[in-house]
């Protein structure tokens, strides 16, 4: 929940940037490499895990890219999820299992014009980690989990817009999904960030 709030606050503001500053906007740099990170609220869907389970929280997303042309960009990407709780009837934690991605992808980028907003999508591949962690081990035993680790290949996408105040710097808000399987579950992140491109 404090997740969620925190996230609409920041598109919120990014929102007011978007419609406050077009008279500073600027045009991307045309090629070139670029770093982003991004935080925001992510869930996670369709894990197979014992017991009540509790997992939406804060994540984060790192990406490493090159921009070919104005309109496509090659990425490498790191994912940090939100933990899920494992829990019993009664509300004691068994423990937790920890979500991450990584992921390799595509992306075209649409400008528009000389605003300095771009639209973007991103599709490619992701390898995604789940790795538990008991925490009371007789809870634990009693609902069937274990200290284990799986992992599972996937697609990954991701769509989302992007302003550039200055032809270096970017602010953006976009959403992703790594999806996975039952043993890792899909997971999706919903986030705002900033970005740099150099040439």
């Amino acid at each position: 929940m404090q997740g969620t709030k925190f996230l609409r606050r920041v598109v919120g503001g990014f929102s007011l940037l978007l419609l406050a500053a077009p008279a500073f906007a600027e045009m991307s740099l045309p090629f070139g490499w670029y770093l982003e990170a991004n935080v925001g609220s992510s869930s996670l869907e369709g894990a197979s895990y014992p017991g009540s389970v509790s997992s939406s929280g804060i994540g984060y997303n790192a990406n490493l890219g090159y921009k070919f042309m104005p309109y496509v960009a090659a990425e490498f990407g790191y994912t940090g999820y939100a933990n899920s709780t494992i829990k019993n009837s009664a509300g004691t934690k068994a423990g937790y299992a920890k979500h991450y991605s990584y992921d390799i992808a595509m992306k075209g980028i649409l400008p528009f014009y000389t605003s300095g907003v771009e639209a973007f999508a991103k599709v490619g591949a992701q390898r995604l980690s789940a790795n538990n962690t008991i925490q009371d081990s007789t809870t634990a035993a009693t609902l069937g989990f274990s200290n284990a680790s799986h992992s599972s290949t996937g697609l990954y996408i991701a769509a989302g817009m992007q302003y550039y105040f200055m032809p270096e710097f970017a602010v953006n808000a976009q959403w992703a999904r790594a999806e996975g399987n039952s043993s890792t579950g899909s997971s999706s992140l919903i986030s705002v960030g900033v970005s740099s491109i150099f040439g």
